[in-house]
């Protein structure tokens, strides 16, 4: 194995090369990687891939959503945090293309300069990279009034486990005729490549963005009035619901993005629907307050998403409510429920497993984001009929098993882990 790592060493220039006395610092799940590859190119990150025989690489991001995964067997991390910069942004045309490691906050500086912005809003976001998200899929409330990013992703330069530089997409809305590759990279969590760059759409940063709160002592004593929310004749930017929310207690937040009157006229129609008054939250306070939940429930040493159905919301609660101690944050648009405790419980294996259970008998799922190894295995799903499919994809996109193997990483949502944020 080490003649195998040195080799990979061998392939980039020697600054990208972590000394030994930070490996530690770059361990997942406990685990110490073999070596640390911060590549300052695409050229680089090629030729350490088609260096990479007999050795698993885990590409990283910002190191923000590493999700349950324990390697078990030796590995390197291919780190994108080098990959940074605008390649090519064109206000005009709401169109940007950069590398992997920019983060999401100096993409966003870019973008604010010219009265833009790229609407997503998952937790962390300012320290995530282009690269992450893309990987990773990066849900967020804000796709009920934007779409998901898998909307916003024009085109991708990906570099395959066997080296391959291939560029997916394009840098405008009508790129592609046949097979859309870009859709399935978005969320493949780098089963399938190393995103090395990426182009998305941008929007004009909304005049007023307004948030409605609605205050209870418990989340379920809101799920009437978020249900009504769902059914208005008013799209919000996003409608998430909260507990505990910071005041204590349990919050609705709804987000209304648009002209002042258009916003005025929404939030009329909307209490109209409701049949409540909610309380209107602007500027500085607003901004906190979608921090707060934007990141509510997630860094904690266990967290779950359930999902299913938003007529099934009430049902979702339920299963959430099984757990103890739990912080919820439910995207009431969507349907999905981000559980976080603050302890791994007693019995944690057979409460996930009673929650997969409990979620498959409503038509929905439930992903480990974050919990020892053992309980994300719980929660792995059974082989279905894409299985056939995927594994065809990975072995045309990498075929050593350079990026993901079976026997090389365990645990999240897809069993082996490949990129994370």
């Amino acid at each position: 194995m080490s003649t195998a790592v040195d080799a990979i060493r061998a392939s980039v220039d020697p600054r990208a090369v972590a000394p030994e006395h930070e490996l530690e610092r770059w361990s997942v799940g406990d685990v110490v990687p073999a070596a640390v590859l911060t590549p300052g190119s695409v050229d680089e990150v090629s030729a350490l891939l088609r260096a990479a025989h007999d050795v698993r690489v885990l590409p990283l991001g910002g190191r923000t959503h590493l999700a349950a995964i324990r390697p078990r067997e030796p590995f390197v991390v291919l780190s994108t945090r080098r990959l940074t910069g605008v390649e090519i942004y064109e206000p005009g045309d709401l169109t940007l293309t950069a590398t992997a490691g920019s983060t999401f906050s100096s993409l966003s500086e870019t973008l604010a300069a010219h009265g833009q912005w790229l609407p997503c809003d998952p937790p962390r976001a300012p320290e995530r990279t282009l690269g992450g998200m893309v990987a990773t899929g990066a849900a967020s409330p804000l796709w009920a009034g934007y779409g998901a990013l898998r909307d916003h992703v024009l085109g991708v330069t990906i570099v395959t486990g066997d080296g391959r530089v291939l560029k997916l997409g394009g840098r405008v809305m009508k790129n592609v005729a046949g097979f859309d590759l870009v859709r399935l990279i978005v969320g493949s969590r780098g089963t399938l490549g190393v995103v090395v760059s990426a182009s998305v759409r941008v929007f004009p940063t909304p005049a007023v963005d307004r948030s409605l709160v609605l205050r209870a002592p418990r989340a379920e004593a809101l799920l009437t009035a978020a249900r009504a929310v769902g059914t208005a004749p008013v799209m919000p930017a996003s409608a998430v619901l909260a507990e505990p929310e910071p005041g204590g207690g349990a919050a609705l937040v709804v987000r209304l993005h648009g002209a002042e009157g258009a916003v005025d006229a929404d939030q009329s129609r909307l209490e109209r629907h409701v049949g409540t008054t909610f309380e209107p939250v602007e500027g500085a306070a607003a901004l906190s307050l979608s921090h707060h939940m934007r990141d509510h429930a997630f860094e904690q040493p266990m967290v779950l998403r359930l999902a299913a159905l938003p007529s099934r919301l009430a049902d979702v609660m339920g299963v959430a409510r099984t757990l103890p101690h739990a912080a919820i944050l439910a995207d009431v648009m969507a349907g999905r429920v981000r559980v976080g405790m603050p302890a791994v419980p007693p019995r944690a294996v057979e409460s996930v497993r009673a929650c997969r259970d409990a979620m498959r008998g409503l038509g929905g799922t439930l992903v480990v984001e974050a919990a020892p190894a053992d309980v994300a295995a719980a929660a792995a799903p059974p082989p279905d009929e894409t299985t056939g499919l995927v594994s065809g994809l990975r072995a045309s996109l990498d075929p050593r098993g350079t990026l993901w193997n079976p026997g090389a990483f365990s645990g999240g949502r897809h069993g082996p882990i490949g990129v994370h944020e």
